[in-house]
């Protein structure tokens, strides 16, 4: 018969001196492999999303994601969303896209003839096409009545041509201009359904900016603003009544009426930097002074500015019937795709195309310790965000973070790194730490930082941050934590130019006379090591005795070591048999079915995860044997940044493509809960100390537990603490009085910790010791609280 893993504890537990164990009997049935989520949040940088066209009907827009079916359009009367249309344009030709229509030249062979046009009008789904007009080329700058073209003429310069369309009697225009254009400086900057401001270079040299009327078929150069010599340092737009001109750098808006270019007017826009665009009468303008893009509104005939939105995403766009587009609002969470048009006053006037939800903060690390998450993002700075995780019930988890700290805050210990996630590692007691230097010494580091501090923060709002620098250490310098567990860390150092792995004390601030090997692990007081042989064993660092050994059962000195409970991992060569679970309450060692791989495969209680090629394996060990339970298909970075375990009694977590964290549980008995530590003071004198020190360490979460004492006098015993949750460590800090507050009487006693699994697997702990207890002479003042 299978010997129980309670009983294994209690044995652990009495050769390590951690007090006298009783268990319950664990409770029977499986746990439920539940899976919770805790979504990203939201990221504080809006998002952004393209903007293609707009129309009169309607806009096009793109959809977030790859691939194709992005681009779609939305009408404005109804709403309705349409797949961008298709339009064939061949191997060689061209597509199009102007307000409400797309269109395309279609082409099946390389050549400097024209092929036929062809329309599509979104808003009504009507197609026409037009035969290429003899010795003429396409543009792709067209109207709803005509379409843009041009003639090269002896001298191979440009002459341009409006072609109509069916609902155009005109069928070819010859634009009547100051002169031919050369061929190579012709641009279209912008269109609408009015007309298209060009630029070309004239005769003399000279870069020109003019305006052609469609509905005259003139092409007309304009003045540039005062101090501009090129249309390369003008922002310029087409609105509906005003052609709007403003030089870089001037807060000065030149506006020319397009019914009549000689009538011009000039609005002070109030900021030096940025752009503007005429809606109806009004100069709508967008300033790149500050940081949040401010839009205001100022009347053409002379005014005060509106302000229309405080913030918005840069770029000011236009519609071909002169509306204005932009993304803006309050915060990344209150985000739309605005159109600005006249409202029934003249003003210029908001209207909501499209909600723009925030893109999540992209995660950069993952830890788990006793059910506390701690997910590092970018946001845009880095932070560390901490979460309080349910370990039983069908509670889903809590989805905003009990505490966070940015970089900005703390450098040492809140930056999360993804190329070197163990910089902060959790303890399992509710804390996290960090290695830096004390910035003096040569060790030999490559920038002469030497000397070892632990930054040590408690993870609750407002925990405090220490940092402890460790004594003889100045010839050091630190690389990564390898472990952490409780008041212990091991981590790796450079010492006189040679790499070696140390043990630390977190609350002594001192380093333990032990020399672990590079693959040593923490579990609570327990260092475990090669031993000697093919074995492993465990060392007490509190009395620096061996208390625990496995035999690996076949030739091998494992390269991975790793420890959970009654659980062991070793990585063994292939030739040793390659990598194995044990089993440690009956010694069975399970052999895994994969190679021997280093960095990609963690040890939980009673089962493993190994990240593969494809993603994420869980072999589930409780039944005695290594049994795929579950895939997690997805590209993966690596441990500590997109997953990570927890081995105090928990979960798998890792994150999705869409920077969701999943918590995912194994079928089978989870282990019963012990110690993995104690601190416990044998005497307890209230004559000269606010508290008695005694600390515990579960090794998984508990949901409630009991503090007592008996006298061995009188034999009465006095319950002299209690508590609910508790995750990693109960400390309860009994001051020597009974419930009353009264001070028990001096002499010897006996106290009794028992705590209950969170869980709801396996039995009550209990574990027990003595301790002498002296109280303050009767009216004299107990010590005050240091």
């Amino acid at each position: 018969m299978r010997r129980s893993r309670v009983l294994g504890a209690a044995a652990l537990a009495l050769a390590t001196g951690i007090g006298a164990l009783t268990a319950v009997p664990a409770a029977a049935g499986p746990a439920a492999a539940d899976e919770l989520t805790i979504a990203p949040l939201p990221h504080q940088e809006p998002s952004r999303a393209s903007f293609i066209k707009a129309g009169p009907k309607g806009i096009t827009l793109v959809r977030p994601g790859t691939g194709p079916g992005r681009w779609y359009w939305k009408s404005f009367e109804d709403g309705r969303e349409l797949p961008l249309a298709d339009c064939p344009s061949g191997p060689y030709g061209v597509s199009l896209s102007h307000g409400d229509s797309v269109g395309c030249e279609f082409r099946d062979q390389s050549s400097t003839t024209a092929g036929p046009l062809t329309l599509i009008d979104q808003s009504t789904g009507h197609t026409e096409t037009l035969a290429p007009p003899a010795g003429r080329s396409w543009t792709t700058t067209f109207s709803p009545t005509q379409v843009l073209a041009t003639e090269r003429d002896a001298q191979g310069r440009f002459v341009l041509h409006l072609i109509g369309r069916e609902n155009e009697p005109r069928k070819d225009v010859t634009v009547t201009a100051p002169e031919p254009i050369a061929a190579d400086s012709f641009w279209v900057r912008t269109a609408d359904e009015k007309g298209a401001l060009i630029t070309y270079r004239s005769a003399d040299g000279r870069q020109i900016l003019a305006l052609l009327d469609y509905a005259r078929a003139t092409l007309t150069p304009l003045a540039l603003p005062d101090g501009a010599t090129d249309p390369i340092s003008v922002d310029y737009s087409l609105g509906s009544q005003w052609v709007t001109l403003r030089k870089n750098g001037s807060a000065t808006a030149t506006l020319l009426s397009r019914a009549d270019l000689t009538v011009t007017r000039t609005v002070n826009t109030g900021s030096s930097h940025g752009n503007s665009h005429a809606v109806g009468d009004w100069v709508v303008s967008q300033d790149y002074n500050g940081q949040d893009n401010k839009v205001t509104a100022a009347p053409v005939g002379g005014g005060a500015p509106r302000t229309l939105l405080a913030r918005s995403d840069f770029g000011l766009d236009t519609g071909t019937d002169g509306a204005g587009y932009l993304d803006g609002g309050t915060d990344s969470s209150h985000w739309a795709t605005y159109r600005i048009t006249p409202g029934p006053d003249g003003a210029p006037v908001l209207t909501k195309m499209r909600d723009l939800p925030p893109n999540p903060a992209d995660r950069l690390t993952l830890s788990l310790a006793q059910g506390r998450l701690i997910a590092g993002q970018q946001d845009p700075t880095r932070s560390l965000q901490g979460y309080t995780v349910p370990v039983s019930g069908t509670s889903p988890a809590k989805q905003t973070p009990d505490w966070s700290c940015d970089e900005k805050q703390d450098e040492r210990l809140c930056t999360p790194r993804a190329e070197l996630p163990g910089w902060t590692v959790p303890t399992g007691d509710g804390r996290i730490v960090s290695l830096s230097t004390k910035g003096e010494g040569a060790c030999g580091s490559p920038i002469n930082l030497c000397g070892v501090v632990l930054n040590v923060r408690e993870t609750r709002p407002g925990g405090t941050v220490r940092q402890v620098p460790l004594p003889g250490t100045d010839a050091m310098y630190p690389y990564l934590i390898d472990s952490a567990s409780g008041r212990y860390v091991l981590f790796t150092v450079t010492e006189n130019k040679n790499s070696r792995a140390v043990v630390a004390d977190i609350d002594a601030g001192k380093l333990l006379a032990v020399s672990p090997s590079p693959v040593a692990t923490l579990w609570g007081s327990q260092l475990w090591d090669r031993g000697e042989g093919y074995a492993v064993t465990a060392t007490d660092l509190n009395t620096g005795k061996p208390v625990r050994h496995q035999a690996l059962g076949a030739p091998c000195r494992p390269e991975d070591l790793q420890v959970s409970g009654d659980w062991l991992y070793a990585q063994c060569p292939a030739s040793a048999g390659g990598p194995a679970a044990f089993d440690m309450t009956s010694g069975k060692r399970i052999p895994l079915p994969f190679a021997p791989e280093s960095d990609r495969v963690k040890l939980g209680d009673g089962y493993v995860v190994r990240q593969g090629g494809v993603g994420l394996e869980v072999y589930n060990l409780r039944s005695g044997t290594a049994v795929r339970e579950r895939g997690i298909a997805q590209e993966f970075r690596k441990y500590g940044s997109d997953w990570t375990v927890d081995r105090f009694g928990g979960r798998l977590a890792y994150t999705d493509a869409g920077q969701t964290v999943h918590l995912v549980g194994v079928t089978g008995n989870a282990s019963p809960l012990a110690l993995v530590d104690q601190d416990v003071a044998a005497t307890a004198d209230f004559r000269q100390e606010q508290t008695w020190r005694a600390r515990w360490w579960p090794s998984k979460p508990v949901s409630s537990w009991k503090l007592t004492v008996r006298n061995k006098t009188s034999g009465i015993t006095t319950v002299v603490r209690t508590g609910t949750e508790a995750r990693g460590l109960i400390a309860p800090a009994w001051d020597g009085k009974s419930p009353t507050g009264t001070y028990l009487f001096s002499g010897e006693y006996e106290w009794t910790l028992t705590a209950r699994p969170a869980d709801g697997q396996g039995g009550e702990l209990s574990t027990s010791g003595t301790v002498s207890v002296t109280r303050p002479p009767a009216g004299v003042r107990p010590p005050a609280r240091p």
